[in-house]
C-alpha cells in the first residue's frame, strides 16, 4: 500500500483578515510591533491597516533598553489613526511621547503609567487638552512633583485615579505630606474610585477628600501609614462601598510593594527643599524657570 503524501503546510500567509485580527488582538500591541506583523506582507497589511486593532495599546512589561520604546509607541499611536482609547506603558514614557499622543488622538479614555519618572504635569495637561473626557488615570511610582491640581483641571471627568508609590519611612513636613491629597480634594470632584497606595497624606487631608469628593465609592489607603483612623474618619469611610485601610493586606496589590528606610543623610538628595523652603516646583523660581524651559523645548520638538 502506497504511503500517503504528506499534508501541505498550513497557508499562514493566506489567513483571512478576520482571523488575523483575532490573533493579533490576543497577542497584544507589543508582540505585533516586535515582529509578528512582519512575518509576511499580508500580516503587515492587516496590522498597519486596521485602526481598530490599535484602540488599546498596552506596552506594559515589555521595556527593552536596546529598543527605542518611544518610537515603537509612536508607531502604535499612528496605526490607531486617531482612534486610540487606552494606553498603558512602563518605564519609558516621557513628556515628548505624551505630546505625540495628544496631537494624534482626541478620544483617550484611560492612561496607565508605571515607573515613568520623566513624565510631568505638562505632558499630562497636553493630553487633557485634546482628550478632556478621559476617565481612568494611573500614575504608579511616577514623579512626585506632578501637580494633581493641574491634572484635575486637565481631566474634569476623571472617575478613577490610581496614584501609588512606595512607602519611605522618613519624617517630612505636613505640607509636603498633604500636598497631593489636598490637590485631589480641590480639583477632582467627579472621582468614584481612588487608590493612594503608600501615599504620605495625613488624616486631615483624607478628611478633605471625603468632604469634597461626594461621588467616591471606593478608596484604597493601604500603606498610608501617616493616617490615624479615628471614629470620625471611620464613620466617613463607612458610606463608601469599598475601603482598604493602611494596614490591610497587600496580597492582591498588582505592583511591587515594600517599605524603604532611608538615612537622614539621604533625605536632602531626594527632597532638596525638605524643611528649608518651598516645595520643588511650587513657589521656587529656579524650578519654575526650568519648567518654562522644558515647555519651550517640547513646543518646538519635531515629533
Amino acid at each position: 500500500m502506497a504511503t500517503p503524501a504528506p499534508a501541505p503546510p498550513p497557508d499562514w500567509a493566506g489567513l483571512p483578515d478576520d482571523a488575523l485580527l483575532v490573533v493579533f488582538k490576543r497577542l497584544g500591541a507589543s508582540e505585533v510591533l516586535l515582529g509578528t506583523a512582519v512575518v509576511c506582507r499580508n500580516w503587515l497589511r492587516v496590522a498597519t491597516g486596521e485602526p481598530d486593532l490599535w484602540r488599546r495599546v498596552d506596552l506594559s512589561d515589555c521595556f527593552d533598553p536596546t529598543i527605542d520604546m518611544v518610537a515603537m509607541a509612536c508607531a502604535a499611536v499612528d496605526r490607531a489613526d486617531g482612534r486610540l482609547e487606552h494606553f498603558s506603558a512602563d518605564c519609558f514614557v516621557n513628556d515628548r511621547l505624551l505630546f505625540y499622543i495628544a496631537k494624534r488622538t482626541t478620544g483617550l479614555k484611560s492612561l496607565r503609567l508605571v515607573n515613568c519618572m520623566k513624565v510631568s504635569d505638562k505632558g499630562l495637561v497636553a493630553v487633557g487638552n485634546r482628550s478632556p473626557h478621559l476617565e481612568d488615570l494611573e500614575l504608579t511610582t511616577c514623579s512626585i512633583y506632578i501637580s494633581m491640581k493641574a491634572v484635575g483641571r486637565a481631566f474634569p471627568q476623571l472617575k478613577r485615579l490610581r496614584l501609588n508609590n512606595r512607602w519611605l519611612d522618613i519624617p517630612c513636613e505636613e505640607r509636603f505630606d498633604n500636598r497631593r491629597a489636598l490637590e485631589i480634594a480641590s480639583s477632582m470632584p467627579e472621582l468614584r474610585h481612588l487608590q493612594l497606595f503608600a501615599n504620605r497624606l495625613r488624616s486631615n487631608a483624607l478628611a478633605a477628600i471625603l468632604d469634597k469628593c461626594h461621588h467616591l465609592e471606593s478608596l484604597d489607603l493601604r500603606q498610608c501609614f501617616n493616617i490615624q483612623i479615628d471614629a470620625g474618619l471611620r464613620a466617613e469611610c463607612a458610606r463608601l462601598k469599598d475601603v482598604k485601610l493602611p494596614k490591610d493586606s497587600v496580597s492582591d496589590y498588582e505592583h511591587e510593594s515594600y517599605i524603604e528606610t532611608l538615612s537622614l543623610n539621604t533625605v536632602p538628595l531626594l527632597f532638596p527643599n525638605h524643611g528649608t523652603g518651598p516645595v520643588r516646583g511650587y513657589g521656587n523660581s529656579d524650578e519654575d524657570d526650568q519648567e518654562d524651559d522644558l515647555d519651550a523645548q517640547l513646543g518646538h520638538m519635531a515629533l
